[in-house]
């Protein structure tokens, strides 16, 4: 137990791509857990806006678990496809993102008009400060770190970690709005323009990983 433990530290330290991977594991089971927290409080509330996210979120989380799931068949594996086959996983999973990133203006569009049902209370706004801050932090520190990696592949996690921490601030967004009343004219007014920020900047951030194909190419 104790060489197996040694082993597994000494790969932490030394292997990036492996570290990347394993991060990628635990956020991915982080958002999990998200997930199903914007499920129960939809189901219970009738919350329209939740149950959105938490189908943002499974589908995101469904990306993550394709690329983690193909990175540790690869790790198992050799053969001549496989360089192939990861470039297959990079482009599809990109196309794929690029759609669910755009299905947000339907949350976006619920938040905007005040379509909730429900007021949040002082618990799921820390909740959603708590996770907020967590995702922008480890989101910011990785997605620089991500153009260092030599697998693409590992560069995508990284960068769906960075889009997570983007939506993460629209559901903080979305607590602070209904901890202080609802919506209003100004408050209706600024969460359209930094809600149209964020996306649009959710967007680049795709764009930019998906024009990398290009180099996959040469």
């Amino acid at each position: 137990m104790k060489k197996q433990l040694r082993l597994f530290i000494d790969k932490w330290k030394n292997d990036y791509p492996f570290k990347t991977a394993v991060l990628s594991a635990g956020s991915a089971l982080i958002g999990v857990f998200f997930t199903v927290y914007n499920g129960i409080l939809g189901i219970i509330y009738h919350s329209i806006w939740n149950g959105s996210i938490c189908i943002y979120y499974c589908l995101l989380t469904s990306i993550r678990f394709v690329i983690v799931g193909f990175r540790i068949k690869e790790t198992t594996r050799g053969g001549e496809n496989t360089d192939i086959q990861r470039k297959k996983i990079y482009f599809f999973t990109h196309i794929f993102l690029f759609l669910i990133n755009f299905a947000l203006l339907v949350p976006i569009a619920i938040m905007i008009k005040g379509n909730r049902s429900f007021p949040y209370g002082l618990i799921p706004a820390i909740t959603m400060a708590a996770y907020t801050t967590y995702r922008i932090t480890t989101g910011i520190i990785h997605l620089r770190k991500s153009g260092k990696l030599d697998n693409y592949l590992n560069a995508e996690l990284r960068t769906i970690n960075m889009i997570d921490s983007l939506v993460s601030l629209l559901t903080l967004q979305n607590a602070l709005i209904m901890s202080n009343g609802g919506m209003n004219g100004d408050m209706q007014l600024l969460s359209t323009w930094s809600s149209a920020a964020i996306l649009a900047l959710i967007i680049a951030i795709t764009l930019r990983s998906f024009l990398k194909i290009k180099l996959l190419r040469k």
